[in-house]
């Protein structure tokens, strides 16, 4: 039995955060649509997503995911995915063949405030990766 997906929302202007636990697919969808409906609302400079608690993700977490980068791209604003991401969502990722659509989202840390990107050298879901 999968663990239920736990879908965390705090909306600012300034950042905005999403956090999932759990497992995400089409049974659990509606959760993480209604998050980013909330957070879309406010149009935050930084949409900050942790997905580094998803033990399963598919289709469902991809979409999600390339639908917040392309609507914060969309209004000239910025994706950050919180590192480590976590096995599951990189496994998904490198699958997809979208691991490097969103290498410059990731960032280290709690907080990507400062705007500025994962550096090189810098960990992707625990592991080196090399630039």
């Amino acid at each position: 039995m999968r663990a239920s997906l736990q879908v965390t929302v705090d909306c600012d202007p300034e950042l905005s955060t999403i956090v999932v636990t759990g497992d995400c697919d089409e049974d659990s969808e509606y959760l993480l649509t209604e998050a980013l409906a909330k957070v879309f609302a406010v149009e935050p400079r930084v949409l900050e997503v942790d997905v580094s608690g998803v033990g399963f993700g598919d289709s469902t977490l991809l979409h999600a995911l390339l639908q917040a980068l392309h609507t914060q791209s969309s209004r000239q604003r910025r994706l950050a995915l919180r590192s480590p991401l976590g096995e599951a969502v990189e496994r998904l990722l490198t699958v997809t063949g979208t691991l490097d659509v969103f290498e410059r989202c990731v960032v280290d840390g709690a907080s990507p405030q400062d705007g500025s990107p994962r550096g090189p050298g810098a960990t992707l879901g625990g592991h080196e990766r090399a630039e």
